[in-house]
């Protein structure tokens, strides 16, 4: 679904941070500061970022992607228009992690402003060689720094990322702001509908015979994340049938949602009207009191999986059915 074909193991808690003096303990409120990296993947909406972004002790690092040879970088303005129109003519398009340094330069920065750890956030480190690049960039940081890996993408992703923010704001520890991530992504369901296998494909996330079969069958599966990894859920065989499936599943996690408001995120491929449709429909059918968020699916992902693709994030589902899925997709070589 993204970025680097590289697999990186999931980092636990006992591994060296790459700090060389400890973090504080819970007697003084003024030396708990843990500040928060996160990836572009994570899909934050505009108004999130903004607010982690005045408030302080948040960087976010962008993912890199190359369209038709030329790279881009998704803070730049037409990187989303260019890619549709690549993924539209089929021209060649990649992804890849950012580069050790872009995250040093963020840890450094945080250390030089007098914060005693950062917690880095990233996308699934079965998906991305990001994990691996923040456990080069670390090691040259003189504060601790903790990865989690996710295990998830787009905002299932940017949910962990809001925990570890919200808990870093209330004067949580390092140990407790990584775990707030841990398990608000964890509490993530995903679910993806793509329109097409082709694009999948080219990026290496599933083997060649399957896109073929699945070609001549129409199938349109539906997919979602399982420890990290792309897994098929459903074959629906049209696009009618795999968008009623999408909405019953995607309407079966809302329900059994447990905060109050929960969050359900529909991210799209140049669609904001389809998503949002679709969105309204789930919102008001089982959940009127949930945040709605509509919200293009990052250029990194998007690269991924195609035009057409929409995926639901529902927020806190630990109550709802998990969408295994069937099989893992094949990792990119």
């Amino acid at each position: 679904m993204t970025g680097h074909g590289s697999r990186s193991p999931t980092p636990d808690s006992s591994e060296p941070e790459g700090g060389l003096r400890p973090v504080a303990g819970h007697g003084d409120a003024a030396l708990r500061r843990v500040a928060v990296v996160a990836d572009s993947a994570a899909a934050l909406p505009t108004s999130w970022l903004s607010d982690y972004t005045t408030a302080g002790g948040f960087a976010l690092v962008d993912m890199p992607v190359l369209i038709g040879g030329q790279l881009h970088t998704e803070d730049e303005s037409d990187t989303l228009s260019s890619l549709v129109v690549a993924l539209a003519e089929g021209k060649p398009v990649t992804t890849s992690r950012p580069a050790p340094g872009q995250l040093r330069a963020a840890y450094r920065r945080f250390e030089a402003e007098g914060f005693d750890a950062v917690v880095s956030v990233h996308l699934s480190g079965e998906l991305s060689g990001t994990v691996g690049a923040t456990r080069i960039a670390r090691q040259e940081i003189g504060i601790p720094v903790r990865i989690v890996d996710t295990q998830s993408a787009g905002l299932g992703q940017g949910l962990a990322v809001r925990a570890a923010l919200q808990a870093a704001a209330s004067g949580a520890g390092i140990d407790d702001v990584a775990q707030a991530a841990r398990e608000a992504a964890q509490r993530a369901q995903v679910l993806i509908q793509v329109r097409s296998l082709e694009t999948l494909r080219r990026g290496g996330r599933i083997n060649p015979t399957t896109a073929r079969v699945g070609s001549v069958l129409q199938i349109k599966p539906l997919l979602s994340l399982a420890e990290g990894k792309i897994v098929t859920v459903e074959r629906p065989v049209s696009l009618a049938k795999a968008r009623a499936r999408f909405m019953t599943l995607v309407g079966e996690a809302l329900a059994h949602a447990e905060p109050e408001r929960p969050v359900l995120c529909l991210h799209h491929v140049a669609d904001a009207n389809g998503a949002r449709e679709i969105g309204e429909v789930l919102r008001d059918r089982y959940r009127p009191e949930a945040e709605l968020v509509i919200s293009d699916l990052p250029p990194v992902l998007s690269a991924h999986v195609g035009l057409g693709t929409k995926a639901a994030v529902v927020e806190g589902s630990t109550s709802a059915p998990v969408w295994h899925g069937e099989r893992p997709a094949q990792p990119a070589s």
